[in-house]
């Protein structure tokens, strides 16, 4: 039995979701380097880069920090796990960006963010939505993690 199978054994799913990321999390040599890790360990880290980064400052945060180089990884992680009204928010949340595709750089995007007249209050707006949760996350997340439990350790 994997490390990640007898984490999906806990009682409580919120414990199984830090578990999983802690056993992905010692295969991260460094912040930001998912380089060790196969694509359906990125997407369970994606997940978590977004909502770590707009719980704790919101989408203006998410795209002026680090955790903005990986936009469009994210995107495809919540599709991946198929939550639509998250998928919709940040598709808003992504279109608000002045750039599309979002850079890579996490210079130009504060750049960007800093020289570009962008509406505060429609971010605050998504930040609302976001915090809703009309998706449940941790649901999806751990049917995404057992219905591809052999790509993970």
């Amino acid at each position: 039995m994997t490390s990640t199978e007898i984490a999906l054994l806990l009682n409580v799913d919120a414990e199984k979701i830090t578990r999983i990321g802690e056993i992905i999390g010692k295969k991260i040599p460094e912040k930001d380097n998912f380089s060790n890790l196969n694509e359906f360990e990125k997407t369970f880290i994606y997940l978590d880069v977004l909502e770590d980064s707009v719980t704790n400052g919101g989408f203006i945060q998410f795209f002026f920090n680090s955790s903005g180089q990986f936009t469009h990884e994210v995107f495809q992680a919540y599709l991946a796990i198929k939550a639509e009204n998250t998928v919709d928010i940040l598709t808003k949340a992504i279109y608000l960006f002045p750039e599309i595709p979002v850079p890579k750089n996490l210079r130009i995007r504060q750049q960007i963010l800093m020289e570009k007249d962008t509406n505060i209050d429609l971010w605050d707006e998504l930040d609302t939505q976001f915090y809703k949760y009309e998706d449940n996350i941790i649901s999806l997340t751990l049917e995404y993690v057992r219905n591809n439990i052999a790509h993970f350790d």
